[in-house]
């Protein structure tokens, strides 16, 4: 059906199909990337740090206490890292 759907739209668009397809993708991992960037500034802002070494560091130097909230938060961190660099990889490879 979702094939279907973007023949209809590029048909009424007069556009290339598969142009409208990679315009679709591209925009939605912007979009993704923009979020997920969000999420990672919320992080950064709420522990004041720039980084998820630094937020390593910080915890064994004992400045941020370890405790179930901050180790979510350190892994959430890792994770949004990861992520963010795939969705990078992919919009690169458009």
């Amino acid at each position: 059906m979702a094939f279907n759907l973007s023949i209809d739209i590029a048909k009424k668009l007069n556009i290339d199909e598969k142009d409208l397809q990679r315009k679709s993708i591209r925009i939605f991992l912007e979009r993704e990337l923009l979020n997920l960037k969000t999420e990672l500034l919320y992080l950064a802002t709420k522990y004041n740090l720039k980084s998820i070494k630094s937020f390593e560091k910080t915890i064994k130097e004992g400045k941020i206490h370890e405790n179930n909230e901050t180790r979510e938060d350190f892994f959430r961190w890792d994770y949004l890292e990861r992520k963010i660099g795939k969705l990078k990889n992919l919009l690169n490879a458009l």
